[in-house]
This record gives structure tokens, sequence and C-alpha cells, in this order.
């Protein structure tokens, strides 16, 4: 697969022995086939152009941050924001189902309207999401709550597709934790804000407001999620990007029908069978948060404490995020053994605090009134809340080790794509059985056991794919043009070859 390389990045040109004539092809994974875009002076300090893939890494994650990122404000302070988690259950299974059913087609539509249209309908789903709620906070219409959250998913399916895809694709091999990290720091900054918000309003409230967020929390929410969305139209596009050690992004700029890129999507898959053990790890990811905040967070605490753990949770995220980048991208070892060391780091502190959280299961209690909760100035407090800080710690380990692992599979769009639908279909089926089975009233026991089973398991069963198939890298180590097309052979395949001749 080639991309045209007429269509130039600016200031990206050919240079030194790869030097290419006008209109001829160029294979993505060859490094310095091009030059990045030249700095800006500003008070003597280099300024990143706007093109510069990490000023495209920084504009994506401030996406997530005004639409996801606020999202999971709402998700994670229990309930939805509401008495009961009744109806946070009812509209996420509407939610995750349709999210489910679009996963399937979001790396068509990505392939096929771009990142920029991508992203914007994806961010549109979520303010419609909040906005139901604001409405049912006065009106109690529970079938506007549901359609709420069909429509956010189907905006999250397109939404996590396009973000998964261009986070992988705009990062070199060597900076792809680095860029996963930059996209999460960003990202959780939006839980930070967003968490501020009840954190502020509902400080005073005590335990005298019915355990529900105000109008206000709403109204905010829903504005930053539109900004978001808009947002998503000023991403450079992403065909004229040129990632730090001189590849393009983009491969392939021919025109294709939506119909093509279906099949393409499936080529992957096929192609790629041994992708089903990354699975497990897939389906894991979300199942625990309805543990986690549903039968923790949004019983064990008040509003006030839920809103607090909520915004401590999102500061710790982000540290975690830069400790699991040295992991896969600093310790000097090939990608292959970083990506052992690091499914280890991962396992290891997923047990560790789920073996914290299982003595404060122990203590949760349902059915509590607001006045009987734990609240910020009760004792014990402190305890509760460090275990649901340390679930988010590993939360944020977790996502980003997944996503450099997406990332350290392949270096083309077309496969990262289907990729991270994968990963997020998975999430999103897990999900609609974890909030169906809160919704039917199993147990704290139940829900905290299947979700450390599950979590537990993922890391293992990567373990064949880092043996077998993983790569130390996926880029060519020349460019040969051949009738008018660049040929590359990929470094791991040269080297392979290579041991066989000896």
């Amino acid at each position: 697969m080639a991309v045209d390389a007429s269509v130039t990045p600016v200031g990206d040109t050919p240079r030194g022995p790869h030097e290419l004539e006008h209109g001829q092809d160029v294979l993505l994974d060859v490094a310095k086939a091009y030059e990045l875009p030249k700095p800006y002076k500003i008070l003597g300090l280099n300024v990143w152009a706007y093109s510069h893939p990490r000023v495209q890494a920084i504009m994506l994650g401030s996406v997530l941050f005004m639409t996801v990122g606020m999202y999971n404000v709402v998700t994670f302070i229990g309930g939805a924001g509401q008495q009961t988690a009744w109806l946070s259950d009812m509209s996420n299974i509407a939610l995750y189902t349709v999210f489910s059913a679009f996963c399937f087609v979001a790396p068509a539509f990505l392939n096929y309207f771009g990142l920029r249209i991508t992203l914007c309908v994806g961010g549109i789903g979520y303010s419609s999401y909040v906005a139901s709620l604001w409405c049912f906070n006065h009106t109690g219409n529970v079938p506007f709550v549901i359609f709420g959250g069909c429509w956010c998913g189907l905006s999250a399916a397109f939404l996590w597709c396009a973000e998964g895809t261009a986070i992988t694709s705009f990062a070199s091999e060597d900076k792809k934790g680095l860029y996963v990290s930059i996209f999460w720091s960003i990202f959780q900054f939006g839980v930070v804000i967003g968490a501020a918000i009840p954190v502020g309003q509902n400080w005073n409230a005590g335990t005298g407001n019915d355990s529900r967020v105000s109008d206000g929390t709403y109204i905010g929410l829903f504005i930053l999620m539109l900004i978001g969305a808009v947002l998503g139209i000023f991403m450079y596009p992403w065909q004229k990007i040129v990632r730090e050690d001189g590849s393009r992004v983009m491969l392939d700029t021919k025109t294709k029908t939506f119909k093509e890129e279906l099949v393409t999507s499936w080529q992957v898959c096929r192609r790629n069978w041994w992708i089903l053990f990354f699975w497990p790890m897939c389906w894991a990811v979300n199942y625990y948060n309805i543990y986690q905040s549903n039968d923790f967070n949004g019983v064990y605490f008040t509003v006030r404490g839920r809103a607090l753990n909520t915004f401590i949770s999102g500061c710790v995220q982000i540290p975690s995020a830069w400790i699991l980048h040295i992991f896969t991208d600093k310790i000097p070892f090939g990608r292959r053994k970083r990506a052992f060391i690091a499914i280890v780091y991962v396992f290891i502190s997923i047990n560790a605090v789920w073996i914290g959280g299982y003595f404060m299961m122990k203590k949760t209690v349902y059915g509590l009134s607001e006045a009987d909760r734990v609240d910020v100035y009760d004792p014990g407090y402190a305890a509760a809340c460090a275990v649901y800080v340390l679930y988010g710690f590993t939360d944020a380990t977790y996502n980003c080790y997944a996503y450099w692992f997406i990332g350290a599979l392949s270096n083309r769009p077309d496969e990262l794509s289907v990729y991270a639908s994968m990963y997020r279909l998975l999430n999103a089926l897990c999900q609609i059985c974890a909030f169906a089975l809160d919704l039917q009233g199993y147990s704290k026991e139940f829900m905290f056991g299947s979700s450390w089973a599950f979590v537990a398991a993922g890391p293992v069963f990567v373990l064949p794919i880092i043996k077998y198939w993983l790569k130390d890298t996926n880029m060519g180590t020349s460019l040969e043009v051949y009738e008018g097309a660049v040929v590359s052979e990929p470094q791991s395949d040269r080297d392979n070859m290579d041991e066989k001749r000896a």
C-alpha cells in the first residue's frame, strides 16, 4: 500500500539519497524520507509548527479532554450523578449496545471520511447524553436519557476509533509510549478539571442534596463537550503529517468506496488472526469500572466524597502514564523485551491494588442513606479514598499499555484503525455485560471477583503475541524505486533472512 508523494507536507520534501521524483510513491514504513516542518522562532525559543506530530497529539488529547474526559466525570461520580445507579445502568446498556454495533464500521468510516470529520461527529453525541441527564433532573424523562445514551454510543464508536488510530500513527516507533503519555495526560486533565466542577458545586451541600449532582454541573460539562467536538475540525490533515523520524503518517490517498474500506478492515483481521490473544485484555479494560463506580464509589461515599475521589483519581492517572512510558520507551532493550518487562509491571501493580481493594469491598454496605455514607471529614475516608485513587492509577497503566501495544503491532493506519476499533468494541461489550449484571443486582462480591479475574488475566494472554508475533521494528531499511513505486523491506524481516543465510 502506497501514498501519493504529490501530497506533500509543508516543508517536508524528500532529501539526500532518498530523493524522489514528483508523482512517485513512498512507502510509509521508511524513515528519513521527509523532513519535519521547521519550528518557529518566538522570543528566542523554538516553537513546533502546527503540523508537527506532537502538536497534533496535543490537539487530539484536547478533543478527548473536552468530550470523553467530561463524560468520565459523570460516570465516575457514581450513578451518572443521580440518586441511584439504575438510570445510569439503563442508559449505559443502550450506549454500549449502539457503540458495539458501530465499532464494526468505524474503521471504514474513518478511512473514508478522514480524521477531522470523524472526530467532530464522534464528539457531538457526548453532549447529548449530558443534556438528557440535565433534563431528567427536572422532568424525569427516562426515554430521553436512553436516547442520549444511544446517540453517545454511536458517536463514541467513531471518536475512539479515530483517537486510537491517530495517536498510534502520529508517533515514530521509538516515541509511541511518549505520544500515548502526552495524549493520556491531556485527556486526564479533562477529568481533573471536569471533576473540579462537581467538587465546587457540591462541596457545601454536605449530606442534604439528595445525592444528586446540581444543574450547574451538567451545564458546564455540556458546554465543554460541544467545544471539544468542534475542535476536531481544526486538526491538521493527517495525510500530510510527517513523523519525527521522517516517515509519513498516511500511506494510502487513493480514493476507495466505503465498501472497499470495509473489505480492507476484514482483510486485516483475517491476515492477523493472532490478535485474538489480545482480546482478553481488551475485554477487561472497562469491565472493572462498573464495580469501582457503582458498587464502591457510588454507594460508599457521599456525593461530595465521590466528586473529590474522582478529582484525585484523575490527578494520579497523569503520572501513571509517564511511569509506564519509562518501561515502554526508555529502558535500554529491544521492543519485544520492553513489551515483556512492561506487562510484568502492569500485572504486578494491578494485583497489588486489587488485594487492597478486597478489604475495602468487605466494608461496603448497600442501601445506606446519604447521611450514613462516608464523607470527606469522616474517619476512614482517607484509606477508602486511597483505594479508589489507586484503582485510577492502575486504570491509566492498563489503558496506556494497551495503546502502546497496539502501536507496536503496526505503523499502518489501515491496520491500526481496525485494532483500535476492536479494542473499543470489546470494551463496549464487556461494559454491556457489567452494567446488565449490576442492573440485575449481582452482589458486590461477584462484581469485584469477576473484575479482578478479568483484569489479571489480560496481561497473561498477550504473552504469546510478544513471543511469536511482535517485532522489534516494523520500519523498512531502504528505499528502492522500481517502476515508479518504492519498495521497502522491514528491518525485522531482513534480520530473519540474514539469520537463515548464516
